[in-house]
């Protein structure tokens, strides 16, 4: 079929007048043009001659015709019934009621801000450097130079570990105190000539009450010229002098400093000197129990040495070999047994006898835990027995006598949950005084050493919040078998230092309105009541 016919048959499919069928076959006969005619209505019997057949052009034509009048009949009708809105819409006043709500909704364009112009702000005056990075004093004049030196690391992985230089050194004021060497010799001369005096040992007194004594301690006192700063940052140890005429608090912290306070002198600014004998932490300082001149001091450099107050000299007692941090060989705390040997504690959990008379040879060693010692000291009557504290949960009693480097046998072994801070015996020895790292302090009857010890208190330290525990360390009063010290832990105010019992009954606590910190390191005079507290800022607090 030609494309005329092919548009006609399409159009007579979509009306439905001929199936897709019929579609196919399909062929312009006259008389299949009747027969679609008749389906159609838009024709009529008088549209074709019977004479004439119908063409393809009329049938075409009269479809045309027919699609024309309805789109012309649809278009009137729709037309017909957009005026009738419209005249509706009239007689309601819809469209006026629409430009009344517009108005009223509309909002008035605002136009944008100027941003205002800011003055330009003059330029802040360089900020001058601070004296310390000026190398100078408070009062604007040069700090000396730093003294020597000596790293004990081999390789950059390691930690450099800085000593002093072996062999003696001078008790020269450390930079940035007030000080000088002339006023150092002449408070240690007075302190000497009083020191003199005073006999060599101290009995124990336990001829006075529990209760009476208790009394005394309740009325000691802090005054607000007592509290004085004597070191930089943190105390980790003090150690005070037996004499009952002259009053000389030692006082070791973090940084190797040696701080000595003559707590009584009118000059409060010359009654304290700085002096550095070590380059690390002082763990452990004490007096000479046979001679009351001399003070020796441990650190974790790996050094132990004496003071001689007569000298003025710092002498090299023991320097711990090899690398320090590599092998845990540094030192941690000293004991002395007996007027020319000590017992020192090492980070390796050994424990080594020195002779102070010949420096550096170490008489014996005590292979006594896997990890660090902590603390170690000598039964007070019996020297051939000593304790040690270890960081893996566990404090041991051991007797030299039978005591084997590679397989060592304690008296008496005393497990602790977590790791253990110090052990110490009590005055007379019948006691042992443990701080634990589980805030609690434990008290044992080691009058039998061979057989099992009594639990004879367990206190609980009360505390809201996780404290920092690594200074924390009750000791017994020196001449007493039933009293001991330590700090409190005790978040409210007021801040105080606790006194307990053997037995554990709290016996009274220390507190003053100068007092406003926790005291880590506490400890009682040897001969008078008098009580030191030392905190977290270097300062030192007494209670007389």
């Amino acid at each position: 079929m030609s494309e005329k016919e092919n548009g006609m048959v399409g159009r007579l499919r979509k009306r439905k007048v001929i199936s897709y069928k019929d579609m196919l076959d399909f062929s312009p006969t006259p008389e299949k043009i009747e027969k679609y005619e008749r389906k159609s209505n838009g024709f009529t019997e008088d549209s074709f001659s019977r004479s004439e057949p119908a063409s393809l052009d009329m049938l075409t034509l009269s479809f045309e015709d027919d699609d024309v009048k309805k789109a012309t009949e649809y278009e009137l009708e729709r037309q017909r019934n957009i005026e009738e809105r419209n005249r509706l819409f009239q007689e309601l006043q819809i469209g006026d009621a629409k430009e009344a709500l517009k108005a009223l909704t509309r909002k008035p364009k605002q136009l944008p801000k100027k941003r205002e112009k800011h003055a330009k702000e003059s330029p802040l005056p360089l900020r001058s450097k601070s004296l310390r990075l000026q190398h100078l004093t408070p009062n604007g004049d040069p700090l000396p130079e730093k003294p020597e030196v000596i790293s004990t690391a081999k390789s950059a992985v390691d930690r450099a570990v800085s000593r002093k230089p072996s062999g003696p050194i001078p008790m020269v004021p450390t930079s940035g105190n007030s000080c000088d060497e002339e006023i150092l010799k002449k408070m240690m001369e007075n302190f000497n000539a009083g020191c003199e005096k005073e006999k060599s040992s101290v009995n124990l007194s336990l001829d006075l009450e529990l209760e009476k004594f208790r009394q005394e301690l309740c009325n000691l006192t802090l005054r607000e010229e007592r509290v004085v700063k004597v070191v930089p940052g943190h105390v980790y140890c003090m150690a005070v002098h037996p004499s009952e005429s002259k009053l000389l608090l030692a006082v070791g912290n973090q940084s190797g400093n040696l701080g000595f306070w003559d707590v009584l002198s009118e000059n409060a600014s010359t009654s304290i000197q700085l002096l550095q004998p070590h380059s690390l932490s002082v763990n452990c300082t004490s007096f000479d129990r046979y001679s009351a001149v001399k003070i020796y001091s441990t650190s974790h450099d790996g050094t132990v040495r004496c003071g001689d107050l007569n000298k003025l000299v710092f002498d090299e007692v023991y320097a711990a070999g090899g690398e320090v941090y590599r092998n845990r060989n540094l030192t941690t705390w000293h004991c002395q047994v007996d007027h020319s040997s000590l017992l020192i504690a090492h980070g390796n959990g050994e424990v080594a006898v020195v002779d102070c008379r010949d420096p550096n040879k170490v008489q014996d060693w005590y292979s006594c835990h896997s990890q660090t010692v902590r603390t170690v000291q000598v039964h007070p009557l019996q020297d051939h027995y000593f304790i040690t504290s270890s960081a893996i949960c566990e404090v041991k009693i051991w007797d030299r006598r039978y005591i084997n480097r590679k397989s060592p046998d304690a008296v008496c072994v005393f497990p602790h949950p977590k790791g253990v801070n110090s052990a110490f015996f009590s005055p007379a020895g019948r006691y042992m005084l443990t701080t634990c790292r589980d805030y609690r302090l434990r008290v044992y009857d080691v009058t039998h050493m061979r057989t099992r010890p009594n639990v004879v208190a367990n206190i609980r330290q009360k505390t809201n919040i996780r404290q920092r525990l690594t200074t924390f360390k009750a000791t017994w009063h020196p001449r007493r078998e039933d009293v001991f010290i330590v700090g409190s832990l005790e978040q409210a105010q007021p801040k105080g230092i606790l006194l307990y019992g053997n037995h554990g009954e709290r016996l009274h606590k220390l507190m003053d309105e100068n007092l406003d910190s926790v005291c880590y390191t506490c400890l009682f005079h040897p001969t008078q009541n008098i009580v030191f507290g030392g905190n977290s800022a270097g300062r030192v607090h007494v209670f007389m």
